[in-house]
């Protein structure tokens, strides 16, 4: 027993040993609290969220670490090529790169910008961030120094007056300096339908005449020349070559330079509100429709490609519409031909100008700001051409000098690119430059009703447009000039209507939309669908018998090859095969007809017919072409024309 007693004593220290040995690992108590973890900025992973951009949603795939925001992805969006680019490739990294939501909205592209910020900030919600601390703004203290630099040429303005102008100015070898504000080249331009009108007698050849052709041309053989003032000789010529072409085979579409000089002085004399008539420069229109042509040629030399296949935009009053491959392929071909011709030439984007300088009377250069407040000051050799556009998106500068429409309300949308607000007019004021057809303004009839934009929905050909109203009914000659139809459309319930096309129609589009396209404008509520007349009178919310009767009518008109109700003279496809679409549609601010006025040279001229020495001017920014209203096609025409002849005259 005493040996048991001993044994289990022994056992009993060796366990107290172990016991305080392994007690010797454990950290000693404190009186003093554990220090929390830090706790997580976001919940870490994938987050998809959508805002409103330009032209529809945008969407973002962000993702989150549990301390930073690891990446923004813009993976979804409508914005257009080439004008939202630098938004959708600088506003991510920006957020990445600084974590911060408090990211200025790149130059041009404001709403593109806006629309990639809100959506991260839902992003961020959804990943339990801290928005507020994510907008909360640091402002460096940055001193930027004076930039002061001499060229040979610069043009002001990016789009395709500006692009056309200083890659001839660049082909004749001199240095030449775009000044653009935003942050890409393209402008309205890029922004347009971008159909350039230009007689063609290769291509057109191949073009069987169209119901109704016919008949339109004998309308022409009925004016009389002594109305036609500068063009009457050019009217005389014109009805020479329609007799001659009515006399032989008449299977093949008709065109010539002088039908196109006529339909645009035509379309272009105007009389506004005080009874007053403007038309169309003779000396300048002949320069456009002669040298349209041979410009396009030109264009393609320098490596923009475009499409054979001729389009008739709205307004345009004949199928002579060339379009590019792609709209922004014309713009980086003829930037690079530019930056490739001589190692000073520049492209400085962001950079606002907003005064020219003159020494000695003449205009030698151009002061600017860059979007960060550096000072610019360029000074000009040759010559400064302005090719800044037209105040599209100045409603109140329209409002303040409308005198054709009975108002123009500021709120009234714009399909202009937003930085469209009359820069070089003020400038060339300023200068002395004269001033012409300020009065009129063109109101696109065909905008997107909700967001004015030119290019939401379906971009069917005049002779295929059939126009309801709220009602179901069609209210105009769906062939006539854009005022003519904006004008109509203004008196119509809510002052807005509907373009009504079936499948075929759809899918023949001047945009040359794909179905996963069409199906993308449905869902987002840009068109509307169904398969049956009576399903989309349902929708329009008009009488189904009433617009089905008035399709109906209207395809017989197709096949007569006349329209009794409005006259529409040409005619080409019939609403057969569903679905069908209706695209909501009401006038917005286009073109501002007016402008500064030049000469033949693209030089401006000032209140006394002058022309200021070292100032020329070509595009929108421009007056006296196109007179009080401009045929659909004709602006790409005149702004590649005369931006041409520009250049290369202000490098002389």
């Amino acid at each position: 027993m005493k040996l048991l007693r001993k044994y289990f004593a022994s056992v009993s220290i060796v366990l107290l040993i172990a016991m305080l040995l392994a007690g010797c690992g454990k950290p000693v108590e404190s009186n003093q609290p554990e220090e929390p973890a830090e706790a997580a900025l976001y919940a870490a992973g994938t987050y998809e969220a959508s805002a409103p951009g330009n032209n529809g949603d945008i969407t973002v795939s962000v993702t989150f670490a549990d301390d930073k925001i690891e990446k923004v992805e813009v993976t979804k969006h409508q914005e257009t090529s080439g004008i939202a680019d630098p938004a959708i490739e600088r506003i991510p990294q920006a957020i990445v790169d600084n974590q911060s939501l408090a990211i200025d909205a790149v130059s041009g592209a404001t709403m593109t910008s806006k629309g990639i910020l809100e959506a991260v900030e839902k992003a961020v919600v959804q990943a339990n961030g801290d928005v507020a601390k994510l907008k909360e703004k640091v402002t460096a203290n940055v001193s930027h120094e004076k930039v002061e630099k001499t060229f040979d040429v610069i043009v002001v303005g990016g789009g395709g007056a500006g692009i056309s102008a200083a890659a001839a100015a660049a082909q004749n070898g001199v240095s030449v300096a775009i000044v653009e504000k935003t942050a890409a080249l393209g402008g309205n331009t890029i922004a347009s339908g971008f159909a350039w009108n230009a007689v063609n007698p290769e291509t057109q050849s191949t073009i069987e005449t169209k119901p109704g052709q016919i008949d339109m041309l004998k309308e022409f053989l009925e004016y009389d020349e002594k109305d036609f003032g500068d063009f009457a000789d050019t009217l005389k010529t014109l009805k020479t070559q329609i007799n001659t072409y009515l006399a032989g085979d008449t299977s093949i579409m008709f065109d010539s330079e002088e039908f196109h000089m006529i339909q645009t002085y035509l379309g272009g004399k105007r009389q506004d509100k005080d009874g007053n008539w403007i038309e169309g420069n003779y000396d300048l229109l002949s320069t456009l429709v002669k040298k349209s042509l041979e410009t396009n040629k030109w264009v393609r030399s320098l490596g923009g490609k475009y499409s054979d296949l001729l389009t008739s935009p709205v307004g345009s009053m004949w199928l002579r519409g060339h379009n590019p491959e792609d709209k922004k392929q014309i713009f980086d071909a003829l930037s690079d031909f530019v930056l490739k011709q001589n190692d000073k030439n520049e492209i400085m984007l962001e950079t606002r100008a907003e005064e020219l300088i003159v020494e000695n009377g003449r205009v030698a250069g151009v002061k600017a700001t860059k979007v960060d407040g550096t000072e610019v000051v360029l000074h000009a050799n040759k010559g400064v051409i302005l090719t800044t556009g037209g105040y599209g998106a100045n409603a109140k500068l329209a409002a303040e000098y409308n005198n054709y429409w009975p108002s123009i309300p500021e709120d009234m949308k714009t399909t202009n690119v937003a930085t469209a607000t009359g820069d070089g007019i003020i400038m060339g004021k300023a200068v002395g430059a004269n001033l012409v057809g300020m009065e009129f303004i063109q109101l696109m009839p065909t905008a997107n009703e909700k967001t004015g934009a030119l290019t939401d929905g379906l971009l069917v050909a005049p002779q295929n447009y059939i126009f309801v109203n709220k009602e179901g009914k069609r209210f105009i000659n769906e062939y006539a000039e854009r005022d003519t139809l904006a004008f109509a459309a203004l008196e119509q319930p809510g002052e807005m209507f509907y373009t009504i096309a079936d499948q075929d129609m759809a899918m023949t589009s001047q945009n040359r939309p794909t179905q996963e396209m069409i199906d993308k404008m449905v869902e987002d509520g840009i068109i509307y669908r169904a398969d049956t007349l009576e399903g989309l009178a349902e929708i329009i919310g008009c009488d189904a018998q009433t617009f089905v009767d008035e399709i109906n009518k209207y395809n017989s008109y197709v096949d007569n090859g006349k329209d009794p109700d409005f006259g529409k003279p040409v005619f080409e496809m019939k609403v057969l095969n569903g679905p069908f679409y209706a695209c909501p549609a009401k006038p917005a601010i286009h073109h501002t007809m007016g402008g500064l006025q030049i000469n033949t040279n693209s030089e401006v001229l000032n209140t006394e017919g002058k022309v200021i020495p070292g100032l020329y001017a070509a595009g929108e920014v421009t007056g006296g072409i196109h007179a009080g209203n401009r045929l659909g096609g004709n602006a790409i025409a005149d702004i590649f024309v005369f931006g041409r002849i520009a250049g290369e005259n202000a490098s002389k």
